[in-house]
């Protein structure tokens, strides 16, 4: 018994550990979010999602291109997109491409397409 509480008490250590070191990580991204759509505030809607989770929600905009039906994360950083990945998780996105652009100051951009609009309307308020 002793046993099992030592180890358990080393997990929840180890797990706190690990949520305080992703939450300081989060701090530490610089992201740029663009609507790609031609849905009003989309964009601002993605943002303050991001923002809620603990990132760093730098710049809220249009993309040039209004046309993009998928979300799409871009790594500006780093080529192995470790940045967008994060990021990319919280918008439930598959959609990651590293395109290293160092003349920026932030490590990523947001593109959100018409399906974080869809992703919105699943069920009875969204339970579903």
């Amino acid at each position: 018994m002793v046993c099992l509480l030592i180890a358990s008490s080393l997990w929840l250590r180890w797990r706190e550990r690990q949520q305080a070191r992703l939450n300081w990580l989060k701090r530490q991204i610089r992201i740029e979010v663009l609507n790609g759509t031609d849905i009003d505030r989309l964009g601002q809607q993605a943002a303050e999602r991001l923002r809620r989770s603990g990132f760093d929600v730098v710049e809220v905009g249009n993309a040039e291109d209004r046309s993009f039906t998928e979300t799409v994360v871009v790594d500006r950083v780093d080529s192995r997109a470790r940045n967008a990945r994060l990021v990319a998780a919280e918008l439930k996105c598959q959609n990651i491409i590293p395109q290293l652009e160092p003349t920026l100051l932030l490590e990523v951009t947001v593109i959100v397409g018409k399906d974080y609009a869809k992703e919105k309307k699943k069920g009875f308020l969204g339970l579903f």
